[in-house]
């Protein structure tokens, strides 16, 4: 066989297997609406502490989809206690029911940014996401120091 067969050949083959590779990938899936609550207590208020208890929303938005997250906080510890929302532009989804340990947010710890809003008790946190493009994120929030925090959280599409 000549040069200009075996490129056509080793096109073919590409061409071919190429597609096929990409189907067998896993799936990151459709986003399905969530509905669940969230629980716990810390004996201080930082990532930096590796055992800090950690609440995470992980989610993604297909292209024209929108999606609304709503938190809601019915216990805190005080009635002026609050807890800090933070943002991470990805999809992350490495601990066990919605929670983790602070250590477990190191490899990304520096992609996550402050979101400006706080929840405290009897307080709703509601905000839409989604746009032209499909997007991924995931919202953490650390659980309060000396005592325990509740929160109820929601994510359905909206039209």
């Amino acid at each position: 066989m000549n040069k200009k067969t075996l490129a056509l050949i080793a096109v073919v083959i590409v061409a071919v297997a190429l597609p096929a590779a990409f189907l067998s990938m896993p799936s990151q899936g459709k986003q399905e609406p969530l509905d669940f609550t969230v629980s716990g207590t810390n004996t201080c208020l930082r990532f930096l502490d590796r055992n800090v208890s950690t609440a995470y929303i992980p989610f993604r938005t297909g292209a024209n989809e929108k999606w609304n997250l709503t938190i809601y906080c019915s216990q805190m510890p005080t009635p002026n206690a609050w807890t800090d929302l933070f943002m991470y532009n990805d999809y992350w989804d490495e601990g066990a029911n919605h929670t983790c340990l602070s250590e477990d947010l190191y490899p990304i710890l520096s992609q996550i940014e402050s979101s400006d809003y706080r929840v405290q008790v009897n307080s709703t946190f509601t905000k839409t996401f989604g746009g032209a493009t499909p997007e991924s994120h995931t919202l953490f929030f650390i659980f309060p120091p000396n005592g325990q925090g509740t929160f109820h959280i929601t994510l359905v599409q909206v039209a």
